[in-house]
């Protein structure tokens, strides 16, 4: 209002903090005090409808403002919902991994053997909690290393490796699945995270505090469904490529999306002979800008056959290189580029495939403009899949309504429903209608389907 009215604007109020537990709230949506009178919320509304009919899209825009809206509820219900959770599963799993807990906030046994592993292949006490620690202690064995990621000490032949990268993955989860996460989180049952739509700047959801778009496989195992009641487990197969043929209007890519079969055969019986593999990094280098190796060949034979759509994703690519702004398939904008020496970087969206190592960058480099090119590159597929996504989540939310099954959990291009077992054949196709009926609204009459692998499960960990 103060924007529109052009007076000073009022310094955002400060983000609640998320939390642990909150599911027990007495209401859906607790109440909170309205600054701004019926009459100022009116004339916001009205500047947002002339606004939308300014964009190059007025139909698009709605819609992209309608589905945030729906997405908005669909998450406090979700939350109010909760997530099924046996907890003794959960402690069962950790003894499993972790072995027993020592008093005070010691590493459990299993971690603390582990670090006598390290520091036994190094000759000396390392802290492998610390990658400073570890790269100083492979630069004291003459190996240079630049950061204690997976990808990189995988390459090295040294004794210390193998300790160091189990360490790391069941440090991973004591942190951030431990006992003390199961005490903060899970309440009566159930796991009630707070999703923030839109909290990335592609589009997709982020989470306020309790890693639920993070639970490791492992962990899964304690989602287990209520006595009587199933998981209906739904994950998008190939959502980002069947977005982009959408998007691009490429003839032999819609053909190929057309179908529910495996998107990634069909591309390499056309482009790669056969070379499933082969086909599936080169599609995904097209969406990240992959250059490395044998990226900029697989892309030039991917061109060859899908022109359109290299060409769509080539375009925003440059479009960023320029420093020029790009716009999902619904009209959401990527954020400008940042000024030398911000040390801003993108979020929601990986800079590089996960062969090439991630990095910032600000736009006075090339190398800058490189990587400003390879997020505007992804960000139209990315944020579009997650337009549709929005789209999917309110189709879905209407057609359970006369169900008593519940939306759960959503993340990207997964969606789990917890419902009677009666139902779960009704939920199944829910599902699948949805799918259709996001497209219909989406993009319109065009030939791409987006199905769905499905299964319905008493716990998530058997899904896949």
């Amino acid at each position: 209002l103060a924007r529109l009215r052009g007076t000073a604007v009022p310094p955002d109020p400060p983000t609640r903090a998320a939390e642990p537990g909150a599911g027990a709230q007495s209401s859906l949506f607790e109440p909170r005090p309205v600054p701004v009178g019926l009459a100022g919320l009116t004339e916001v509304y009205a500047e947002q409808l002339r606004r939308h009919e300014t964009a190059a899209h007025p139909g698009r825009m709605r819609l992209l403002t309608a589905s945030e809206s729906a997405g908005a509820l669909v998450a406090a219900e979700m939350t109010a919902a909760g997530l099924p959770w046996r907890a003794d599963t959960h402690r069962e799993v950790l003894r499993e991994l972790l072995g027993e807990r020592y008093g005070g906030s010691g590493e459990p046994r299993r971690l603390a053997e582990l670090a006598d592993e390290v520091s036994a292949a190094f000759g000396h006490r390392v802290r492998p909690d610390l990658p400073a620690d570890v790269v100083r202690a492979f630069a004291r064995a003459g190996i240079k290393v630049t950061s204690t990621r997976r990808w990189e000490l995988a390459k090295i032949d040294h004794p210390a490796v193998a300790p160091l990268l189990t360490y790391k993955k069941l440090y991973r989860i004591w942190v951030a699945h431990g006992w003390q996460w199961l005490a903060d989180w899970v309440r009566d049952g159930r796991f009630r995270p707070s999703y923030l739509p839109g909290g990335t700047v592609s589009g997709r959801w982020a989470t306020n505090g309790g890693g639920a778009l993070q639970i490791p496989k492992v962990i899964r195992r304690a989602v287990v469904a209520d006595p009587g009641w199933r998981l209906v487990v739904a994950d998008a197969d190939q959502l980002e490529p069947r977005v982009l043929a959408a998007v691009s209007g490429d003839r032999a890519l819609m053909e190929v999306a057309s179908r529910p079969d495996d998107l990634y055969q069909a591309v390499s019986d056309r482009a790669f002979r056969g070379d499933r593999d082969l086909a599936k990094l080169a599609v995904l280098g097209a969406v990240y800008g992959q250059t490395s190796g044998d990226g900029l060949k697989n892309l030039a034979a991917l061109r060859r056959r899908f022109p359109a759509a290299v060409g769509h994703v080539d375009e925003a690519a440059r479009a960023g290189e320029e420093g020029r702004l790009v716009r999902t398939w619904l009209g959401r904008t990527c954020p400008p580029a940042t000024a030398p020496g911000t040390g801003t970087e993108e979020a929601g969206i990986p800079d590089a495939l996960p062969e090439e190592q991630p990095g910032g960058w600000t736009s006075a480099t090339s190398s800058g403009a490189r990587a400003r090119g390879r997020f505007t590159r992804n960000f139209v597929v990315q944020g579009s899949a997650a337009d549709w996504a929005l789209l999917l989540l309110a189709a879905l939310r209407r057609s359970l309504a006369p169900l008593r099954a519940e939306l759960v959990f959503f993340q990207h291009d997964e969606v789990i429903v917890h419902c009677p077992e009666e139902e779960a054949a009704a939920v199944v196709a829910a599902v699948a209608a949805a799918s259709e009926r996001a497209t219909e609204v989406c993009f319109g009459d065009v030939a791409v389907r987006f199905p769905f692998t499905t299964a319905v499960v008493g716990c998530y960990a058997d899904a896949k």
